[in-house]
């Protein structure tokens, strides 16, 4: 690749968060663009713009057909196999197919020093022998691609909106908050706290566009049809301890933005309450009030049918850090009200 080219690309992990986001600016699709024969040598195909006024992305016409299965998602037989679109509003990542035609979504990872702990983070959980661990829903590095000073992981192409279509039973509600928890639990038994837990960074293993197999009904059987496993993704936030540290230095202050040196205004959270003080704490415990701030609000309609998942979630939330349970506890409670859950009415039909 040209060195005039890369001296055009965004110089700082910030400026490629941001591009495309002004008006003025140039759309994302334009930097991956640039970076297209280098992605081509290395067996990568970048998708491509939709075309008219969309700012969606589709696998590239080089590589037309559905993609190549991989291990890694499924879809429903009686769902007509469809590939999917990819909304191509952020700059930091872009999907591309494989020259196997496997899908794979590629991230900027690490710039000079910048994303160096992110970096860490998923050499150390994401790929290798702990990347097979069952109870790791870290999603997998597939691979590291290596320009200038630059870092691109290269992660499979998962399904997202993992509370879409809606839960079929309070059984299968809970399954999601177990995988859940069961995520987190594995980041914190390995010294790893993620800042980052909301709905959205959670990932599936479905691969098809279309998720209403019937009709398009309010709930709809969806993952009975497929064994779902769902991932934690987006470590960007995340802060990783020495096994060999002494557990009482085990805290960070202040924002987790302004630890990669990003504007706090942009965290797009609602705030854990220590990270507002000047003092030291626990990124364990934050996390777990995050967890159940995301649980608060996914289930809020149903306060009055999951009551006692509503004591959890209040523990979870509590302003008080050392009385929120960990993730291995909230584990356990979850398993128990899931086993006392009655079935759905249609189960058997």
């Amino acid at each position: 690749m040209a060195d005039a080219r890369l001296d055009e690309l965004p110089q700082t992990l910030a400026a490629w968060r941001t591009f495309g986001s002004a008006k003025a600016d140039p759309l994302p699709c334009h930097l991956w663009e640039s970076l297209r024969s280098w992605l081509t040598q290395n067996g990568y195909h970048p998708w491509e713009m939709e075309g008219g006024s969309s700012l969606n992305v589709i696998p590239p016409r080089s590589r037309p057909g559905l993609r190549s299965p991989d291990g890694f998602v499924y879809t429903h037989p009686k769902s007509c196999m469809r590939n999917n679109c990819f909304s191509g509003t952020k700059a930091i990542l872009w999907p591309a197919r494989t020259t196997d035609g496997r899908d794979v979504v590629i991230r900027l990872i690490q710039k000079g020093n910048e994303g160096a702990e992110h970096m860490n983070v998923l050499r150390t959980h994401a790929r290798g022998e702990a990347a097979f661990h069952s109870t790791n829903h870290c999603v997998p590095l597939l691979h590291e691609l290596f320009l200038r000073d630059m870092v691109f992981g290269v992660f499979p192409y998962l399904g997202d909106r993992v509370d879409y279509p809606w839960f079929w039973d309070v059984r299968e509600a809970f399954d999601f908050i177990i995988q859940a928890l069961e995520a987190v639990g594995y980041l914190h038994k390995n010294l790893v706290a993620h800042l980052d837990i909301d709905i959205d960074n959670f990932l599936f293993n479905y691969a098809g566009q279309d998720r209403y197999i019937e009709s398009h009904k309010v709930k709809e059987k969806f993952r009975c049809y497929f064994p779902v496993r769902y991932y934690l993704g987006d470590m960007e936030l995340s802060v990783m301890f020495s096994p060999d540290s002494d557990p009482a230095s085990r805290k960070i202050v202040g924002h987790p933005l302004k630890r990669i040196g990003v504007d706090p205004s942009k965290y797009g959270r609602e705030l854990v309450p220590e990270m507002s003080s000047d003092e030291p704490y626990c990124p364990f415990k934050a996390d777990m009030w995050q967890f159940g701030n995301m649980l608060g609000h996914m289930f809020e309609q149903f306060t009055d049918l999951l009551s006692d998942l509503f004591v959890l979630i209040r523990e979870l939330k509590s302003t008080d850090p050392e009385r929120r349970p960990t993730a291995t506890q909230a584990m356990e409670r979850a398993i128990l009200l899931r086993e006392q859950a009655p079935p759905h009415p249609d189960a058997g039909s």
